[in-house]
């Protein structure tokens, strides 16, 4: 069947459509389709039962060694907002309208000196 895949690959034929065309190809058989169903019940079947073993072996490791599980803590409730389902959002902060005030070296040496100030030790050149 691999070869037969193979030689319509290699001749240029789509190798998943049937010649002619019919418009029911895409549907799967319903015994296929039961088939899937019941494999995939299977495998998840298979991997809850792997699940539930790793978990008595976790449980009795925390009990073993007074391990106390960690429990998920709950992510906080907002406030309920009255017209937005939104939280505010925060715009970019407002610079003072005249330029005299806003002077940057300023700011800067004030927020040194500030940090300076509250340090534990003297620095050589203050």
């Amino acid at each position: 069947m691999s070869s037969r895949i193979a030689d319509k690959k290699l001749a240029g034929s789509d190798g998943d459509k049937k010649e002619g065309g019919g418009g029911a190809d895409d549907e799967e058989d319903p015994e296929v389709a039961e088939a899937r169903r019941e494999a995939d019940e299977k495998r998840n079947a298979k991997y809850a039962k792997m699940e539930r073993q790793r978990e008595e072996v976790r449980q009795n490791i925390r009990e073993k060694y007074n391990i106390k599980k960690k429990e998920e803590p709950l992510p906080p409730v907002p406030a309920p907002c009255e017209g937005r389902l939104t939280a505010d959002k925060k715009g970019p902060i407002p610079l003072p309208d005249d330029d005299d005030s806003f002077d940057p070296i300023k700011m800067a040496t004030d927020a040194f000196n500030n940090i300076t100030e509250k340090l534990p030790f003297k620095l050589p050149w203050k």
